[in-house]
């Protein structure tokens, strides 16, 4: 049980904590209320054994802080509690190799040049076409032409490719993203940081498993043994991105630690940084073991403060919430209030579900419809589920011929918001939703859709998977796509691949050469989102007023039409095998008793923008039908001809 009267104390939440240093010294703050005492060990090096031991002050809101004269850069150092335990600091803005001491450092020797004051890209949120990659597996592979493979200046490389195709940052600049989901960049412990073990494949983790928060990976750098260096690259990369017009969304995970009752917040704060039982016991709603009480004040802060410090001194542009379910939504709308006020633009979003039950109350838990008009927004999941079936196994959505999803997707593609009686969704406005078919948990697409659809042609396959994405780009809400989608990436069916080897999670860039058709339909798509501009500016009231779902009695087809100013987009997609036709003159019918228009069948321009081969530009002779393919989608645009 949590002591209540041990921890009511009253720490003004601007306080520094961990270390604030400056040449001439090094002040240190720890909040450890429960402990009788603590020490300062500081080390000349990162191999010292011992170290000089400085006994700290307690203030009675229960801090310990001490304050050492002269430049203390590139020293190390721990804690020692009360019971000689030692521990690092929570706070650590550096680390030595494998995190076992916290390093000082000068944080002003590690910006890159330019780095302080080049220009971040415009993109607005609303905008966000995100794209999710882990550092090691874009560029780990020898066929993607990157010197440093697997590392975060592996991902800056310039006129890398692989038989003539782009890869690495090239790659993603053509595709056209506009931002770049970094899978965790923050310290973690199940890899072994030391450059020996970099290239065995089975030293992986995607890094949900937080040591230091604050501190980056080291296995990604070129010399993980300098505290230095890995802050130095990672800055170098995020100013490289920012420099090809892409913004850095950085994942991120509140929710647990990889150590519990080991971890140095429990041994700082008993039972307090974590939620327990009503036996004393760390309860387990992440699935790892232990959960974050992020509804505590200093657990709160603790949040708030990384999150200053990720936008402020590494200057990222975003955050993904690992089980934002198990944050409380009272934390998460000051993440929301402190981030805009740094950054308007910040773009936030999360996972709205937990990894196991937890004493966290139904109404205090981030879920999707807690979001709304909050600033952050909801991985959609049933969008995602309805779209392709279950996210791992043999079950079919939509795209596979389960005409029943129909009324889910068409929610989706409002971007989820209450649009009428027969579309309800979770959010206020679409940008609150983020459209997704698959992330980095579970089946990859195309694994799915080879699972469940075994015994269909591969050219099959690949039209559904084309229909899927179609449906996904041409939605309201904020589409994202993991790594490989675009070219046909597969983990040999592997579902959960979070510490399987480097082997089956680095990306084959032989895939794109070999999908090259895939590769440049979901470059057509991204460009056809951005050139449609409503789905960006449009407003749930807009949705409402400009946006119509026809009933034409296909079954297998979801079709809508969508007016920008004297234009209407008729859009259409067909999960059947047979194709669909659509009666023009019923089609204009509709579309003057929603919109109050006047078309006239023998006055209005037909012009095909896309169909499942990707971009066009056909002008439509024969007005009075239009012919929908079988397993994919259609874009036209009807517009009143200029006589």
């Amino acid at each position: 049980m949590i002591e209540e009267e041990l921890y009511k104390t009253y720490v003004d939440l601007d306080t520094k904590l961990g270390l604030d240093y400056s040449k001439d010294q090094a002040t240190f703050k720890v909040y450890a209320p429960s402990l009788k005492s603590l020490a300062l060990r500081v080390f000349k090096s990162d191999s010292d054994i011992v170290g000089k031991t400085y006994e700290m002050g307690k203030d009675p809101s229960g801090i310990f802080s001490l304050k050492l004269e002269g430049d203390y850069d590139g020293f190390f150092y721990s804690y020692i509690t009360d019971s000689s335990l030692e521990i690092s600091d929570p706070y650590s803005i550096a680390s030595m190799i494998n995190s076992k001491k916290s390093a000082i450092v000068d944080l002003g020797d590690t910006n890159p040049e330019g780095f302080l004051d080049h220009k971040k890209p415009d993109t607005k949120a609303d905008e966000a076409i995100i794209y999710e990659l882990h550092i090691k597996d874009f560029t780990y592979n020898k066929n993607s032409g990157v010197t440093n493979r697997g590392k975060y200046l592996g991902l800056l490389e310039e006129n890398t490719n692989y038989e003539n195709e782009k890869t690495g940052l090239d790659h993603l600049v053509d595709l056209g993203i506009s931002h770049v989901h970094l899978m965790p960049v923050y310290d973690f412990l199940t890899v072994d940081e030391d450059e020996d073990s970099f290239y065995k494949d089975d030293n992986y983790n995607w890094g949900y498993d937080p040591k230091f928060y604050n501190v980056p990976e080291g296995s990604f750098s070129t010399s993980p043994v300098d505290p230095k260096n890995r802050i130095r690259e990672l800055k170098s990369l995020i100013m490289a991105l920012h420099s090809k017009g892409l913004k850095v969304v950085v994942d991120v995970v509140y929710n647990h630690t990889y150590r519990g009752e080991k971890s140095n917040f429990q041994m700082l704060c008993p039972n307090y940084y974590y939620r327990t039982d009503d036996q004393g016991r760390l309860t387990n709603g992440s699935g790892c073991g232990n959960e974050f009480r992020t509804e505590a004040k200093m657990a709160r802060k603790f949040i708030l403060d990384s999150i200053k410090f990720w936008l402020e001194e590494y200057k990222v542009d975003g955050f993904r919430f690992d089980l934002m379910g198990l944050i409380d939504i009272e934390t998460m709308k000051e993440i929301s209030s402190l981030a805009r006020s740094i950054d308007p633009d910040v773009l936030l979003y999360g996972e709205p579900w937990l990894g196991g039950d937890s004493p966290l109350p139904l109404e205090l838990r981030t879920l999707k419809g807690s979001q709304r008009s909050q600033g952050f927004s909801c991985f959609n999941d049933d969008f995602r589920n309805a779209v392709k079936g279950s996210n791992r196994g043999y079950g079919i959505g939509f795209i596979s011929g389960k005409s029943e999803e129909k009324i889910s997707v068409e929610t989706g593609i409002t971007g989820s918001i209450d649009f009428d009686a027969n579309h309800k969704g979770f959010a206020n406005e679409p940008r609150e939703s983020i459209n997704y078919l698959n992330s980095h948990d579970d089946l990859i697409l195309w694994d799915k859709i080879d699972l469940s659809l075994g015994s269909r042609s591969f050219e099959d396959k690949k039209d559904i998977y084309k229909l899927a994405n179609s449906i996904l780009f041409l939605s309201f809400g904020l589409p994202f796509i993991h790594e490989g989608n675009e070219f046909l990436r597969t983990k040999q069916g592997r579902a959960n691949t979070y510490k399987d080897p480097i082997s089956i999670n680095q990306i084959d860039w032989d895939l794109k050469v070999k999908n090259q058709d895939v590769y440049k339909f979901f470059k057509d798509l991204i460009s056809l989102r951005k050139s449609l501009k409503f789905f960006t500016s449009f407003s749930a009231a807009d949705i409402r007023e400009n946006l119509i779902f026809l009933d034409l009695g296909q079954l297998p087809t979801i079709s809508y039409v969508i007016r920008y100013g004297d234009k209407f987009y008729f859009i259409s997609h067909n999960s059947g095998q047979e194709s669909q036709t659509i009666n023009t003159e019923e089609l204009i019918e509709t579309i003057n008793a929603k919109f109050k228009e006047e078309l006239k069948m023998e006055k209005i321009d037909l012009r095909r923008i896309f169909n499942k081969n990707g971009s066009t530009n056909e002008i439509i002779e024969d007005t009075n039908k239009l012919n929908i393919n079988p397993l994919g989608s259609e874009l036209i645009i009807i517009e009143k001809r200029c006589d």
